[in-house]
């Protein structure tokens, strides 16, 4: 298994790794709710509740809850979505009715998928408005998170793999 590559920018993080997963495969993963509820959040927080409304203005509204206690819920609207290769959205934390919040920073994020050779290299850049912005954000785990997140999704795609062979 590969490991995330975070590289961190004034502005915000770029989390890199490659998938030995074809690009329409992991754009299925990163677009439908039944798959993103098995490796979106890391394994202690997993997705609680989830809704997808797929499309550019579309909203994905999902809560992440602790294996412990606690529970984080986030609203995304999408920006853009071109197939399979790029989605953008914009997230915020917000309370479980959707309603935005200020519990943790707002982002803006940018994924790519690019075709490398058998597999994939899935890039994620996340922007915040300000330096403050982004250090609280990485204290509240973000690069370790997300990156648990793309481990899970490693273990989604070669299941998901499988089943198509």
């Amino acid at each position: 298994m590969s490991a995330a590559t975070v590289t961190r920018h004034s502005d915000g993080l770029t989390i890199t790794r490659r998938f030995a997963a074809p690009r329409e495969l992991v754009f299925r993963a990163l677009s439908e709710p039944e798959h993103l509820k098995q490796w979106w959040g890391p394994p202690d927080y997993p997705v609680d509740q989830c809704s997808v409304d797929f499309r550019p203005g579309g909203v994905w509204h999902y809560s992440l809850r602790g294996r412990h206690g606690g529970e984080v819920w986030a609203r995304s609207v999408y920006r853009e979505i071109v197939p399979p290769e790029r989605v953008t959205y914009v997230e915020r934390s917000s309370d479980p009715s959707g309603a935005v919040t200020d519990d943790r920073p707002g982002a803006f994020v940018t994924i790519t998928l690019k075709n490398d050779g058998d597999g994939t290299v899935f890039t994620a850049r996340i922007r915040y408005q300000t330096p403050l912005d982004r250090d609280r954000a990485i204290q509240g785990g973000v690069e370790h998170g997300f990156s648990r997140a793309l481990d899970q999704l490693d273990d989604l795609l070669i299941r998901l793999g499988a089943a198509l062979r």
